[in-house]
């Protein structure tokens, strides 16, 4: 299950879900100077949607050189995507999750 599809109904359900994610943090980012603060919980619960979804997505259950590959690229993009999301300011305007999901499914 590697192989990605955008127009597919998992492709179409977790662009929506990471655009979501992206323009709530950019919605939360627009009104920071008045006070408003998410804290990290929307990274938090990004990690685990998407987190989870590409550890189910990846997850193979033999190990082979291949699947390992993948497992390590995925890794790596995701790790990525939740740094960029760490980093004040930045993390409220960068799409990483929409790109990240992009990339997968491509």
């Amino acid at each position: 299950m590697a192989e990605g599809n955008l127009t597919g109904p998992e492709g179409i359900l977790m662009l929506c879900i990471a655009v979501l994610f992206d323009a709530i943090g950019f919605i939360i980012f627009l009104f920071s100077w008045t006070g408003v603060d998410d804290y990290g919980v929307l990274d938090i619960i990004g990690t685990v949607v998407i987190g989870g979804w590409l550890l189910i997505r990846t997850g193979s259950v033999k190990s082979t050189q291949g699947a390992q590959d993948i497992a390590k690229k995925t890794a790596k993009r995701f790790g990525l995507a939740f740094l960029v999301e760490l980093i004040p300011f930045i993390g409220g305007v960068a799409p990483s999750w929409t790109i990240l999901v992009w990339k997968e499914l491509k």
